[in-house]
Protein backbone atom coordinates (compact mmCIF):
# COMPACT_ATOMS: atom_id res chain seq x y z
CA UNK A 1 0.00 0.00 0.00
CA UNK A 2 1.06 3.55 -0.69
CA UNK A 3 1.40 6.06 2.14
CA UNK A 4 -1.69 7.71 1.49
CA UNK A 5 -3.99 4.18 1.30
CA UNK A 6 -4.10 3.39 -1.87
CA UNK A 7 -3.01 -0.02 -3.41
CA UNK A 8 -0.32 0.33 -5.82
CA UNK A 9 0.52 -2.20 -9.14
CA UNK A 10 1.72 -5.49 -7.54
CA UNK A 11 -0.39 -5.58 -5.15
CA UNK A 12 -2.57 -8.13 -4.09
CA UNK A 13 -5.91 -7.62 -2.72
CA UNK A 14 -8.59 -10.72 -1.50
CA UNK A 15 -6.14 -13.26 -0.52
CA UNK A 16 -4.23 -13.15 -3.21
CA UNK A 17 -7.12 -13.63 -5.89
CA UNK A 18 -7.30 -10.12 -7.50
CA UNK A 19 -3.44 -9.13 -8.85
CA UNK A 20 -3.07 -5.03 -9.29
CA UNK A 21 -1.98 -4.30 -12.80
CA UNK A 22 -1.93 -0.74 -13.48
CA UNK A 23 -3.95 2.39 -12.62
CA UNK A 24 -7.05 3.39 -14.03
CA UNK A 25 -8.01 6.84 -12.51
CA UNK A 26 -8.12 8.26 -9.25
CA UNK A 27 -10.48 10.65 -7.41
CA UNK A 28 -10.44 11.99 -3.83
CA UNK A 29 -12.56 9.45 -2.05
CA UNK A 30 -11.00 6.02 -3.98
CA UNK A 31 -8.43 4.82 -6.59
CA UNK A 32 -9.69 2.53 -9.82
CA UNK A 33 -7.04 -0.27 -10.82
CA UNK A 34 -7.06 -2.97 -13.84
CA UNK A 35 -6.52 -6.28 -11.86
CA UNK A 36 -5.96 -9.45 -13.33
CA UNK A 37 -8.58 -12.57 -11.32
CA UNK A 38 -6.59 -15.44 -11.15
CA UNK A 39 -9.60 -18.07 -10.15
CA UNK A 40 -11.66 -16.78 -13.07
CA UNK A 41 -8.62 -16.24 -15.81
CA UNK A 42 -10.28 -12.60 -16.34
CA UNK A 43 -9.39 -9.36 -16.37
CA UNK A 44 -11.55 -7.06 -13.92
CA UNK A 45 -11.24 -3.09 -12.13
CA UNK A 46 -10.91 -3.04 -8.84
CA UNK A 47 -11.58 -0.09 -7.03
CA UNK A 48 -9.91 0.62 -3.11
CA UNK A 49 -11.51 3.02 -0.99
CA UNK A 50 -9.19 5.37 0.78
CA UNK A 51 -8.24 4.05 4.24
CA UNK A 52 -9.56 7.09 5.86
CA UNK A 53 -12.97 6.27 4.79
CA UNK A 54 -12.70 2.58 6.52
CA UNK A 55 -12.25 3.20 10.03
CA UNK A 56 -15.06 3.57 11.03
CA UNK A 57 -17.33 0.49 11.66
CA UNK A 58 -20.48 1.65 10.98
CA UNK A 59 -19.82 3.15 7.84
CA UNK A 60 -17.68 0.05 6.95
CA UNK A 61 -21.31 -1.82 7.43
CA UNK A 62 -23.25 0.40 5.10
CA UNK A 63 -20.96 -0.31 2.48
CA UNK A 64 -20.70 -3.60 2.60
CA UNK A 65 -24.29 -3.76 2.60
CA UNK A 66 -24.99 -1.44 -0.27
CA UNK A 67 -22.03 -3.58 -1.98
CA UNK A 68 -24.68 -6.81 -1.49
CA UNK A 69 -27.71 -4.92 -3.45
CA UNK A 70 -25.45 -3.21 -6.07
CA UNK A 71 -24.24 -6.22 -7.05
CA UNK A 72 -27.71 -7.54 -7.83
CA UNK A 73 -28.17 -5.26 -10.31
CA UNK A 74 -27.87 -6.44 -13.90
CA UNK A 75 -28.31 -3.78 -16.54
CA UNK A 76 -26.93 -3.03 -20.30
CA UNK A 77 -25.83 0.62 -18.54
CA UNK A 78 -24.50 -0.61 -14.72
CA UNK A 79 -20.93 -1.83 -15.00
CA UNK A 80 -21.37 -5.26 -13.20
CA UNK A 81 -20.08 -5.70 -9.60
CA UNK A 82 -18.43 -8.95 -9.03
CA UNK A 83 -16.94 -8.96 -5.55
CA UNK A 84 -16.50 -6.47 -2.55
CA UNK A 85 -14.56 -7.12 0.68
CA UNK A 86 -11.73 -5.50 2.62
CA UNK A 87 -8.12 -5.93 2.64
CA UNK A 88 -6.46 -6.65 5.78
CA UNK A 89 -2.23 -4.67 5.85
CA UNK A 90 0.22 -5.67 7.90
CA UNK A 91 -0.18 -2.89 10.24
CA UNK A 92 -4.15 -3.66 10.86
CA UNK A 93 -5.47 -0.59 8.33
CA UNK A 94 -8.25 -1.85 6.50
CA UNK A 95 -8.76 -0.84 2.52
CA UNK A 96 -12.57 -1.61 1.35
CA UNK A 97 -12.53 -3.17 -2.10
CA UNK A 98 -14.72 -3.56 -5.02
CA UNK A 99 -14.09 -5.72 -7.93
CA UNK A 100 -16.24 -4.62 -11.24
CA UNK A 101 -16.74 -5.29 -15.10
CA UNK A 102 -13.57 -4.21 -16.71
CA UNK A 103 -14.98 -1.74 -19.50
CA UNK A 104 -12.45 -1.18 -22.19
CA UNK A 105 -13.26 2.28 -23.06
CA UNK A 106 -12.81 5.84 -22.25
CA UNK A 107 -14.29 7.72 -19.49
CA UNK A 108 -17.16 10.28 -20.26
CA UNK A 109 -14.82 13.25 -18.91
CA UNK A 110 -12.05 12.18 -21.37
CA UNK A 111 -14.73 12.14 -24.09
CA UNK A 112 -16.10 15.50 -23.28
CA UNK A 113 -12.30 16.42 -22.98
CA UNK A 114 -11.77 15.16 -26.86
CA UNK A 115 -14.69 17.43 -27.89
CA UNK A 116 -13.70 20.69 -26.04
CA UNK A 117 -10.60 20.47 -27.54
CA UNK A 118 -12.20 19.98 -31.30
CA UNK A 119 -15.43 22.45 -31.15
CA UNK A 120 -15.54 23.97 -27.52
CA UNK A 121 -18.18 21.51 -26.54
CA UNK A 122 -19.80 18.02 -27.15
CA UNK A 123 -22.45 17.98 -29.80
CA UNK A 124 -25.89 18.25 -29.04
CA UNK A 125 -27.00 14.79 -30.14
CA UNK A 126 -24.08 12.90 -28.79
CA UNK A 127 -24.49 14.29 -25.40
CA UNK A 128 -28.28 13.91 -25.10
CA UNK A 129 -28.11 10.15 -26.24
CA UNK A 130 -25.05 9.72 -23.38
CA UNK A 131 -27.43 11.30 -20.66
CA UNK A 132 -30.43 8.82 -21.97
CA UNK A 133 -28.18 6.07 -21.38
CA UNK A 134 -27.37 7.15 -17.53
CA UNK A 135 -31.21 7.74 -16.87
CA UNK A 136 -31.80 4.46 -18.11
CA UNK A 137 -28.97 2.99 -15.69
CA UNK A 138 -30.21 5.26 -12.90
CA UNK A 139 -33.92 4.07 -13.87
CA UNK A 140 -32.73 0.34 -12.44
CA UNK A 141 -31.15 1.48 -9.58
CA UNK A 142 -33.82 3.36 -8.18
CA UNK A 143 -36.37 0.64 -8.90
CA UNK A 144 -34.09 -1.58 -6.72
CA UNK A 145 -33.89 1.22 -3.91
CA UNK A 146 -30.57 2.91 -4.74
CA UNK A 147 -29.84 6.04 -4.89
CA UNK A 148 -25.99 6.46 -6.40
CA UNK A 149 -25.63 10.64 -5.28
CA UNK A 150 -21.97 10.82 -7.23
CA UNK A 151 -23.61 10.68 -10.90
CA UNK A 152 -20.66 12.96 -12.83
CA UNK A 153 -18.74 12.43 -16.01
CA UNK A 154 -15.99 10.37 -14.27
CA UNK A 155 -18.31 8.11 -12.89
CA UNK A 156 -19.42 6.91 -16.99
CA UNK A 157 -17.47 4.75 -18.73
CA UNK A 158 -17.83 4.64 -23.19
CA UNK A 159 -16.95 1.54 -24.36
CA UNK A 160 -15.19 1.07 -27.75
CA UNK A 161 -18.73 0.17 -29.14
CA UNK A 162 -20.10 3.13 -28.08
CA UNK A 163 -21.91 1.62 -24.93
CA UNK A 164 -22.70 3.90 -21.91
CA UNK A 165 -21.64 2.08 -18.79
CA UNK A 166 -22.56 3.94 -15.36
CA UNK A 167 -19.76 2.77 -12.22
CA UNK A 168 -18.70 3.74 -8.81
CA UNK A 169 -22.19 2.59 -6.70
CA UNK A 170 -20.07 1.91 -4.00
CA UNK A 171 -20.85 4.66 -2.27
CA UNK A 172 -24.63 4.77 -3.56
CA UNK A 173 -27.34 4.26 -0.10
CA UNK A 174 -30.20 2.01 0.20
CA UNK A 175 -33.36 4.48 0.59
CA UNK A 176 -34.17 1.64 2.77
CA UNK A 177 -31.24 1.55 5.07
CA UNK A 178 -33.02 4.78 6.90
CA UNK A 179 -29.32 6.94 6.62
CA UNK A 180 -29.62 9.78 4.55
CA UNK A 181 -27.85 12.42 5.55
CA UNK A 182 -24.92 13.78 3.46
CA UNK A 183 -22.10 13.62 5.96
CA UNK A 184 -20.68 10.80 7.62
CA UNK A 185 -17.84 11.44 9.90
CA UNK A 186 -17.04 14.69 8.75
CA UNK A 187 -16.82 13.13 4.93
CA UNK A 188 -18.86 14.69 2.54
CA UNK A 189 -19.45 12.13 -0.17
CA UNK A 190 -20.00 13.39 -3.52
CA UNK A 191 -18.76 15.73 -5.58
CA UNK A 192 -19.27 19.49 -5.00
CA UNK A 193 -19.77 20.54 -8.55
CA UNK A 194 -22.44 17.99 -9.11
CA UNK A 195 -24.40 18.27 -5.66
CA UNK A 196 -27.91 18.45 -5.55
CA UNK A 197 -29.41 21.28 -2.96
CA UNK A 198 -30.65 18.98 -0.57
CA UNK A 199 -27.50 17.63 -0.54
CA UNK A 200 -25.37 20.44 0.16
CA UNK A 201 -27.76 21.11 3.31
CA UNK A 202 -27.72 17.91 4.70
CA UNK A 203 -31.32 17.01 4.39
CA UNK A 204 -33.04 13.54 3.16
CA UNK A 205 -31.77 12.50 -0.23
CA UNK A 206 -33.74 10.23 -2.70
CA UNK A 207 -33.82 10.00 -6.42
CA UNK A 208 -34.87 13.34 -7.98
CA UNK A 209 -31.40 14.33 -6.11
CA UNK A 210 -29.16 11.85 -9.34
CA UNK A 211 -31.51 13.73 -11.36
CA UNK A 212 -29.65 16.98 -10.38
CA UNK A 213 -26.72 15.86 -11.02
CA UNK A 214 -27.41 14.39 -14.46
CA UNK A 215 -28.56 18.05 -15.01
CA UNK A 216 -25.28 19.29 -13.93
CA UNK A 217 -23.56 17.03 -16.29
CA UNK A 218 -25.65 17.53 -19.59
CA UNK A 219 -25.16 21.29 -18.44
CA UNK A 220 -21.48 20.63 -18.70
CA UNK A 221 -21.33 18.09 -22.13
CA UNK A 222 -23.18 20.70 -23.87
CA UNK A 223 -21.06 23.89 -22.47
CA UNK A 224 -17.84 22.86 -21.83
CA UNK A 225 -17.72 24.81 -18.27
CA UNK A 226 -20.02 23.55 -15.02
CA UNK A 227 -22.79 25.25 -14.07
CA UNK A 228 -21.45 26.39 -10.66
CA UNK A 229 -17.98 26.32 -9.61
CA UNK A 230 -15.76 28.32 -6.82
CA UNK A 231 -12.37 28.36 -5.15
CA UNK A 232 -14.04 26.45 -2.12
CA UNK A 233 -16.22 23.34 -1.90
CA UNK A 234 -18.38 25.72 0.56
CA UNK A 235 -18.56 28.25 -2.14
CA UNK A 236 -19.56 25.60 -4.65
CA UNK A 237 -22.30 23.98 -2.01
CA UNK A 238 -23.84 27.75 -1.45
CA UNK A 239 -23.83 28.54 -5.58
CA UNK A 240 -26.04 24.97 -5.64
CA UNK A 241 -28.44 26.47 -2.84
CA UNK A 242 -28.71 30.05 -3.35
CA UNK A 243 -28.06 31.14 -7.30
CA UNK A 244 -29.21 30.41 -10.62
CA UNK A 245 -27.26 28.66 -13.21
CA UNK A 246 -27.38 30.45 -16.59
CA UNK A 247 -28.81 29.01 -19.78
CA UNK A 248 -26.51 26.69 -21.52
CA UNK A 249 -27.75 28.62 -24.82
CA UNK A 250 -25.70 31.53 -23.90
CA UNK A 251 -22.47 29.38 -23.66
CA UNK A 252 -23.30 27.66 -26.34
CA UNK A 253 -25.74 29.10 -29.54
CA UNK A 254 -26.07 25.74 -31.40
CA UNK A 255 -28.77 25.02 -28.15
CA UNK A 256 -32.11 24.73 -28.74
CA UNK A 257 -35.11 26.60 -26.31
CA UNK A 258 -36.07 22.82 -25.87
CA UNK A 259 -33.16 21.85 -24.58
CA UNK A 260 -32.37 24.76 -22.22
CA UNK A 261 -35.97 24.01 -20.53
CA UNK A 262 -34.77 20.23 -20.44
CA UNK A 263 -31.98 21.31 -17.95
CA UNK A 264 -33.82 23.96 -16.45
CA UNK A 265 -36.18 21.37 -15.20
CA UNK A 266 -33.26 19.62 -13.67
CA UNK A 267 -31.60 22.18 -12.04
CA UNK A 268 -34.48 23.06 -10.00
CA UNK A 269 -34.20 24.21 -5.99
CA UNK A 270 -36.90 22.20 -5.01
CA UNK A 271 -36.82 18.81 -6.01
CA UNK A 272 -40.95 18.92 -6.55
CA UNK A 273 -40.23 21.30 -9.74
CA UNK A 274 -37.95 18.45 -11.02
CA UNK A 275 -38.81 15.26 -13.14
CA UNK A 276 -40.14 12.78 -10.67
CA UNK A 277 -38.78 10.31 -12.05
CA UNK A 278 -35.54 9.03 -14.06
CA UNK A 279 -37.99 7.25 -16.65
CA UNK A 280 -39.53 10.73 -16.82
CA UNK A 281 -36.45 13.02 -17.58
CA UNK A 282 -35.36 9.86 -19.56
CA UNK A 283 -38.50 9.96 -22.61
CA UNK A 284 -38.27 13.97 -21.95
CA UNK A 285 -34.46 13.63 -23.15
CA UNK A 286 -35.35 10.77 -25.85
CA UNK A 287 -38.14 13.20 -27.04
CA UNK A 288 -35.92 16.26 -27.26
CA UNK A 289 -33.53 14.25 -28.97
CA UNK A 290 -35.87 13.54 -31.69
CA UNK A 291 -36.82 16.68 -32.54
CA UNK A 292 -33.21 18.05 -32.60
CA UNK A 293 -32.49 15.27 -35.75
CA UNK A 294 -35.28 17.22 -37.61
CA UNK A 295 -33.27 20.49 -36.61
CA UNK A 296 -30.74 22.48 -38.81
CA UNK A 297 -27.15 20.50 -39.19
CA UNK A 298 -25.83 22.87 -36.82
CA UNK A 299 -28.04 22.78 -34.23
CA UNK A 300 -27.49 18.49 -34.02
CA UNK A 301 -23.47 18.93 -34.80
CA UNK A 302 -21.35 21.77 -34.56
CA UNK A 303 -21.17 23.68 -31.36
CA UNK A 304 -21.18 27.67 -31.07
CA UNK A 305 -19.40 27.65 -27.89
CA UNK A 306 -18.92 32.06 -26.74
CA UNK A 307 -15.78 32.61 -25.32
CA UNK A 308 -16.96 35.68 -22.90
CA UNK A 309 -19.14 33.19 -20.70
CA UNK A 310 -22.52 33.41 -19.62
CA UNK A 311 -24.43 36.80 -20.85
CA UNK A 312 -26.95 36.80 -18.23
CA UNK A 313 -28.40 34.56 -15.52
CA UNK A 314 -32.11 35.64 -15.73
CA UNK A 315 -31.73 34.57 -19.41
CA UNK A 316 -32.72 30.65 -18.27
CA UNK A 317 -36.32 29.87 -19.17
CA UNK A 318 -38.71 30.10 -16.92
CA UNK A 319 -41.60 27.37 -15.95
CA UNK A 320 -43.78 28.03 -18.49
CA UNK A 321 -41.93 26.34 -20.87
CA UNK A 322 -42.04 23.14 -18.68
CA UNK A 323 -45.59 22.95 -16.82
CA UNK A 324 -45.77 21.30 -13.29
CA UNK A 325 -47.17 17.94 -14.03
CA UNK A 326 -47.50 15.01 -11.35
CA UNK A 327 -46.57 11.72 -12.98
CA UNK A 328 -46.07 11.20 -16.37
CA UNK A 329 -44.59 14.07 -18.45
CA UNK A 330 -44.88 12.94 -21.82
CA UNK A 331 -45.47 15.47 -24.14
CA UNK A 332 -48.29 14.93 -26.73
CA UNK A 333 -46.87 14.11 -30.53
CA UNK A 334 -46.84 17.49 -32.53
CA UNK A 335 -49.74 16.99 -35.02
CA UNK A 336 -48.49 17.31 -38.79
CA UNK A 337 -50.85 18.95 -40.92
CA UNK A 338 -51.79 16.56 -43.60
CA UNK A 339 -51.77 17.48 -47.08
CA UNK A 340 -55.30 18.83 -48.79
CA UNK A 341 -57.19 15.63 -49.97
CA UNK A 342 -60.67 15.63 -51.69
CA UNK A 343 -63.61 14.21 -49.03
CA UNK A 344 -65.47 11.77 -50.96
CA UNK A 345 -69.59 12.78 -51.53
CA UNK A 346 -70.93 15.56 -51.75
CA UNK A 347 -68.79 18.51 -52.02
CA UNK A 348 -70.14 21.32 -49.77
CA UNK A 349 -69.81 25.09 -50.97
CA UNK A 350 -67.03 27.29 -49.08
CA UNK A 351 -69.32 30.31 -47.37
CA UNK A 352 -67.65 32.23 -49.79
CA UNK A 353 -67.25 32.98 -53.42
CA UNK A 354 -65.73 30.42 -55.66
CA UNK A 355 -62.18 30.34 -56.37
CA UNK A 356 -59.80 29.06 -59.11
CA UNK A 357 -59.19 25.72 -57.75
CA UNK A 358 -54.70 26.00 -56.93
CA UNK A 359 -52.53 25.10 -59.44
CA UNK A 360 -50.75 23.09 -57.63
CA UNK A 361 -53.77 20.27 -57.36
CA UNK A 362 -56.24 21.10 -59.87
CA UNK A 363 -59.39 19.61 -59.37
CA UNK A 364 -61.07 18.30 -62.47
CA UNK A 365 -65.01 18.04 -61.87
CA UNK A 366 -67.10 15.82 -64.30
CA UNK A 367 -69.90 17.83 -66.11
CA UNK A 368 -73.18 17.51 -64.90
CA UNK A 369 -75.75 15.70 -67.05
CA UNK A 370 -79.16 16.64 -66.99
CA UNK A 371 -81.95 14.30 -66.68
CA UNK A 372 -83.52 13.43 -69.82
CA UNK A 373 -86.99 14.60 -70.64
CA UNK A 374 -89.65 12.01 -71.66
CA UNK A 375 -91.03 12.25 -75.25
CA UNK A 376 -94.28 10.87 -74.61
CA UNK A 377 -96.90 13.18 -73.24
CA UNK A 378 -95.72 15.94 -70.06
CA UNK A 379 -94.48 14.21 -66.94
CA UNK A 380 -92.67 15.37 -64.02
CA UNK A 381 -89.45 15.82 -64.41
CA UNK A 382 -87.39 13.38 -61.75
CA UNK A 383 -86.06 15.40 -58.29
CA UNK A 384 -82.83 16.79 -58.08
CA UNK A 385 -80.45 15.46 -55.59
CA UNK A 386 -80.37 18.02 -52.31
CA UNK A 387 -77.88 20.29 -52.36
CA UNK A 388 -76.56 22.54 -49.41
CA UNK A 389 -77.68 25.83 -50.13
CA UNK A 390 -75.16 28.42 -49.78
CA UNK A 391 -75.15 31.22 -46.75
CA UNK A 392 -75.88 34.25 -48.31
CA UNK A 393 -77.91 34.55 -52.00
CA UNK A 394 -75.74 33.76 -55.06
CA UNK A 395 -75.32 36.25 -57.69
CA UNK A 396 -74.27 35.45 -61.64
CA UNK A 397 -71.09 34.36 -62.13
CA UNK A 398 -68.74 36.67 -62.87
CA UNK A 399 -65.71 35.76 -65.45
CA UNK A 400 -62.89 35.76 -63.93
CA UNK A 401 -59.54 35.53 -65.52
CA UNK A 402 -57.48 32.62 -64.73
CA UNK A 403 -55.02 30.72 -66.57
CA UNK A 404 -55.91 28.91 -70.07
CA UNK A 405 -55.38 25.42 -68.93
CA UNK A 406 -57.38 25.82 -65.14
CA UNK A 407 -60.34 24.09 -65.92
CA UNK A 408 -63.59 25.59 -64.82
CA UNK A 409 -65.83 24.06 -62.12
CA UNK A 410 -69.25 22.87 -63.45
CA UNK A 411 -71.84 24.82 -62.30
CA UNK A 412 -73.78 23.45 -60.01
CA UNK A 413 -77.31 24.86 -60.90
CA UNK A 414 -77.21 23.86 -64.94
CA UNK A 415 -79.09 20.98 -64.25
CA UNK A 416 -82.45 22.42 -62.90
CA UNK A 417 -81.96 25.52 -64.87
CA UNK A 418 -82.45 23.46 -68.12
CA UNK A 419 -85.41 21.18 -67.05
CA UNK A 420 -86.89 24.47 -66.31
CA UNK A 421 -86.14 25.54 -69.56
CA UNK A 422 -87.46 21.99 -70.87
CA UNK A 423 -90.95 22.20 -68.93
CA UNK A 424 -91.47 26.01 -70.40
CA UNK A 425 -91.28 24.97 -73.76
CA UNK A 426 -93.20 22.08 -73.43
CA UNK A 427 -96.11 24.25 -71.96
CA UNK A 428 -95.85 26.64 -74.99
CA UNK A 429 -96.66 23.93 -77.27
CA UNK A 430 -99.17 22.92 -76.09
CA UNK A 431 -100.87 26.45 -75.41
CA UNK A 432 -100.39 26.98 -78.93
CA UNK A 433 -101.92 23.93 -79.48
CA UNK A 434 -104.64 24.49 -77.77
CA UNK A 435 -105.32 28.27 -79.65
CA UNK A 436 -104.89 26.25 -83.37
CA UNK A 437 -107.58 24.07 -82.20
CA UNK A 438 -109.94 26.85 -81.30
CA UNK A 439 -109.54 28.77 -84.38
CA UNK A 440 -109.93 25.84 -86.07
CA UNK A 441 -113.61 24.84 -84.39
CA UNK A 442 -114.79 28.02 -84.79
CA UNK A 443 -113.65 28.17 -88.59
CA UNK A 444 -116.01 25.53 -88.74
CA UNK A 445 -119.15 26.75 -87.03
CA UNK A 446 -119.21 29.29 -89.20
CA UNK A 447 -118.58 27.45 -92.23
CA UNK A 448 -121.99 25.21 -91.13
CA UNK A 449 -124.50 28.17 -90.45
CA UNK A 450 -123.73 29.37 -93.49
CA UNK A 451 -124.49 26.64 -95.97
CA UNK A 452 -126.09 23.88 -94.15
CA UNK A 453 -128.68 25.49 -92.50
CA UNK A 454 -131.90 26.84 -93.93
CA UNK A 455 -132.18 30.20 -95.01
CA UNK A 456 -135.71 32.33 -93.08
CA UNK A 457 -138.28 33.06 -95.66
CA UNK A 458 -139.02 35.93 -97.25
CA UNK A 459 -142.01 37.84 -95.95
CA UNK A 460 -143.38 40.91 -98.55
CA UNK A 461 -144.70 43.59 -96.96
CA UNK A 462 -147.96 44.04 -99.04
CA UNK A 463 -149.45 46.72 -96.80
CA UNK A 464 -152.08 47.10 -94.99
CA UNK A 465 -155.10 45.46 -95.75
CA UNK A 466 -157.32 48.25 -96.78
CA UNK A 467 -154.91 48.66 -100.02
CA UNK A 468 -155.14 45.16 -100.62
CA UNK A 469 -158.26 45.18 -101.27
Amino acid sequence: MSEDGTAVEGHSLGNGRYVLQRLLGQGGMASVHLAYDSVLDRQVAVKTLHTELGRESSFKERFRREAQAVARLQHTNIVSVFDSGEDVAADGTTTPYIVMEYVEGKALRDVLNEAITAHGAMPTEQALKITAAVLSALEASHDQGLVHRDIKPGNVMVSTKGTVKVMDFGIARALQSGVTSMTQTGMVVGTPQYLSPEQALGKSVDARSDLYSVGCMLFELLSGQLPFDGDSAFSIAYKHVQEEPPAVSTLNRAVTPAVDALIARALRKDPAHRFPTAEAMREEVERVAGAEKGGTPLQASTPLVIGEGPRSVSAAPSLTNFPQVGGDIRTPTPQIQQPYQPAPGPHTPPPYAPQTPPQAYPQVQAPHTPTPFPQQGYQTPAPQPYRTPTPFPQQAPVPQPGPAFAPQPANNNSGCSTALIVVGVIIGVIVLACIIVAIAAASDENKSSTYGAPRPAVVLDLGPADDRS
